[in-house]
């Protein structure tokens, strides 16, 4: 991975981009899997680093109380000027977290577990002669919804979508439609699956294929709207995975209670092969 992409990576999460910038952002997560996964490892470090800062603090803390407690012959005035100075520690490190914080939630990544935990420190952690210091509560961030959709999305694949012979005058139109959104030339796929007939445009496992090249594209409007019949009509044998994509499409059209309502039937079926993806959304969604 380049200095540039880290840079651009690490400005995506400072919500540094501009519009066109993040479009072109979320596109080529949805079609580069190493950068894909670079995403991912950014994320990974900034919450190692903020543990580590937290694991710090306590220490410190700690150290400190044990200071006070074995040290009683200090004069009177002499417990003051403690106090002012564990207070400075308190206040410095929780500033020191709050900067080294990213500006918006990380994407869970679908593979990290807690993507939510923000620990504190609770009166058990402080020695028994430090004074609590009374601290604001941190105001609880909204998600932003495109980038946790350009975080979990990426366009279905599984080996029976390999095309069995590559390119060539010999291949039907819809086989040269699956070739295209195989490759990732999902605009490209698009345009052929518009020269496809009757027959092959109703096919309910080639609109699911044509579902996801709309949601690569940002038409999550038309893409749910496909989705949702392919629901209604249950003969795709995507099927397992529609109301998974469903979802994103709703995510990605802003249209967060309906994606909540069905990531919490797909987190409750205990057959469905998204669940795991489900419960760990969800949980990055509250």
């Amino acid at each position: 991975m380049e200095e540039q992409d880290d840079k651009l990576i690490e400005r995506f999460y400072l919500n540094d981009l501009s519009e066109a910038e993040l479009a072109a952002f979320h596109r080529r997560m949805a079609e580069d899997e190493a950068f894909w996964e670079a995403v991912q490892l950014h994320v990974d470090a900034m919450e190692a680093i903020r543990l580590e800062g937290i694991a710090m603090l306590r220490k410190r803390l700690t150290d400190k109380g044990r200071e006070l407690d074995t040290d009683m012959h200090l004069p009177a005035n002499s417990w003051l000027w403690w106090t002012l100075g564990l207070a400075a520690i308190v206040i410095g490190a929780w500033a020191l977290w709050n900067w080294m914080r990213p500006e918006t939630p990380s994407p869970p990544v679908p593979m990290i577990e807690n993507g939510d935990f923000a620990p504190s420190l609770g009166p058990d952690t402080l020695p028994a002669q430090t004074p609590l210091i009374k601290q604001t509560e941190p105001v609880k961030k909204t998600p932003n919804h495109q980038q946790v959709f350009a975080a979990w999305f990426k366009p279905y694949k599984d080996p029976s979508l390999e095309p069995s012979r590559r390119g060539g005058a010999t291949q039907s139109p819809s086989e040269r439609f699956q070739q295209l959104y195989w490759d990732g030339e999902y605009r490209a796929a698009l345009a052929a699956f518009d020269s496809l007939g009757v027959s092959a445009k109703n096919n309910d496992n080639l609109v699911f294929l044509k579902a996801n090249c709309l949601l690569t594209i940002g038409n999550a409007n038309a893409a749910e709207a496909l989705l949702n019949n392919l629901r209604d009509n249950n003969r795709s044998r995507f099927g397992n995975q529609v109301d998974w994509y469903l979802a994103l499409s709703h995510l990605q059209a802003s249209h967060v209670k309906e994606a909540e309502a069905l990531l919490l039937r797909i987190a409750a079926d205990k057959g469905s092969a998204r669940r795991s993806d489900a419960t760990r959304l969800l949980r990055e969604l509250n």
